[in-house]
């Protein structure tokens, strides 16, 4: 999702509205990471879970509780 081509930018709830539409998935589906919190909590304002990326391992971590995970 580029904000130059749809015209909208973060924290702009519509761009992860528009994001969720082009990808055809339900918040509940969308795992959204991100280094800046104010993004993070507009998107779980829309019911997308978030994590607020700190460092890698703490990272992976937090997607691991979400049942995901990252190989190396």
């Amino acid at each position: 999702m580029s904000s130059s081509f749809v015209h909208f930018r973060k924290p702009d709830a519509d761009i992860y509205r528009m994001a969720l539409d082009i990808a055809q998935a339900s918040p509940k589906q969308v795992l959204y990471i991100d280094d800046r919190s104010l993004f993070v909590e507009v998107a779980e304002g829309l019911g997308i879970r978030g994590i607020v990326h700190k460092e890698y391992n703490a990272t992976q971590k937090a997607m691991e509780a979400f049942g995901l995970s990252l190989t190396r």
